[in-house]
């Protein structure tokens, strides 16, 4: 009967010595910062980027385009133009197109994103869709890059990874000249022309578009 007591004693000790510890040391408790932002999930490149008319002023653009898990193998469901993965913040927002980060290429059938979960379809667009490799994307185009980055990645190099020249800052444009690999030769201005980076090691995007509200 003893020997019960002292076990049941105890198990009420353990959890009581808890609460004190956690009301000793509240400060080792961390706690939601009032007003704090949580950072946005930057996507996986994949391969390049689809777009997709949402206008259905033509037969073409107002036919289904189904998903499947392999090309032409075990249908899924249509694809819901109307809520695509929530990329405005790097794409922006478009009356006409939404885009789709393909992760994949087999033949005429291209491996999608085509959620906020991350989840990936197979889909045959033909006439209903343009396909873009990265580098054809990005050449031309004004970029930014995207806020909450490493400060690394806001250094512009005189060669990739070779000399640190400037830096950019969330808000500055700058315009790409040519795609190597992880890298793009930008100019920020008439005297800054250089290097960045515009995916990560993980392979998750850096960049975005420059008009895109901030």
């Amino acid at each position: 009967m003893r020997q019960f007591q002292g076990q049941s004693a105890g198990i009420i000790v353990v959890p009581v010595m808890l609460m004190l510890l956690i009301l000793i040391f509240p400060s080792n408790i961390p706690a939601a910062q009032p007003g704090s932002a949580v950072p946005k999930m930057r996507p996986y490149v994949g391969i390049g980027i689809l777009h997709i008319p949402i206008s259905f002023g033509t037969e073409i653009s107002s036919d289904p385009l189904y998903l499947y898990e392999e090309p032409a193998l075990s249908r899924l469901r249509p694809l819901n133009k109307s809520k695509p993965p929530s990329h405005e913040w790097i794409f922006g927002s478009s009356s006409q197109t939404v885009p789709f980060i393909v992760m994949a290429r087999k033949g005429k059938w291209l491996l999608v994103t085509y959620d906020d979960a991350g989840r990936e379809a197979w889909l045959a667009p033909g006439r209903q869709g343009t396909f873009q490799k990265w580098d054809a994307f990005f050449k031309g185009q004004s970029l930014r890059m995207l806020p909450g980055l490493q400060k690394r990645f806001y250094q512009i190099w005189k060669e990739p990874g070779a000399e640190v020249m400037s830096s950019v800052t969330p808000r500055q444009a700058f315009r790409v000249l040519r795609v190597e690999g992880d890298w793009l030769m930008v100019m920020a201005d008439q005297n800054n022309l250089g290097w960045l980076r515009w995916r990560d090691d993980d392979g998750r995007l850096l960049v975005g578009l420059e008009q895109v509200s901030r």
